[in-house]
């Protein structure tokens, strides 16, 4: 399984020469850094669509005002998530939209308390306009939020630099 992420190049962190990560694994991926109140609360957010993740970056870039557009690239093996804390909206029906509206306002869903004490590792479905309630044709969002679930990520490589990225329907 192929997943892109989206940032500009001044997000990108060297690993620690101590040999000491504080992200999950040898990509120094951390599922604490981002925004406050994204869909799915707090984490890595990454994409199945190579136009979105270009998307994000060069909207990151332009936002800052400095830096490069750049994609990231990786992969992980689809058994890996049998073993994970997984959440899946395929769509945005189902309670997708109380989800999201939780996570918006500062709930913390990734928490063991709120699941019993089994947290999401792993959380992935549509992506929406907000405020609206209002699912986006061909983009989807898969977010880590646990260290476990950062582990599952590997083969991480820069895919494209830019400012800005083409973005080029497929």
């Amino acid at each position: 399984m192929v997943l892109y992420h989206g940032c500009s190049d001044r997000s990108l962190r060297p690993a620690n020469p101590n040999g000491i990560n504080p992200g999950g694994g040898p990509h120094n991926i951390s599922p604490s850094v981002g925004a406050a109140r994204p869909d799915f609360g707090p984490g890595f957010y990454t994409t199945t669509w190579l136009h979105q993740a270009r998307n994000w970056a060069n909207m990151r870039v332009r936002r800052q005002r400095a830096g490069k557009a750049v994609v990231l690239s990786m992969r992980l093996a689809r058994n890996h998530f049998a073993n994970l804390q997984t959440l899946v909206f395929p769509s945005d029906r189902d309670h997708f939209y109380d989800f999201v509206g939780y996570c918006r306002t500062g709930g913390i869903p990734h928490s063991p308390q709120v699941h019993r004490g089994a947290p999401y590792d792993v959380v992935a479905g549509p992506v929406t306009s907000a405020p609206q309630t209002l699912a986006i044709c061909q983009a989807d969002q898969v977010s880590f939020h646990t260290a476990v679930g950062i582990l599952s990520i590997s083969q991480v490589a820069i895919f494209e630099v830019g400012n800005p990225l083409l973005n080029v329907m497929p």
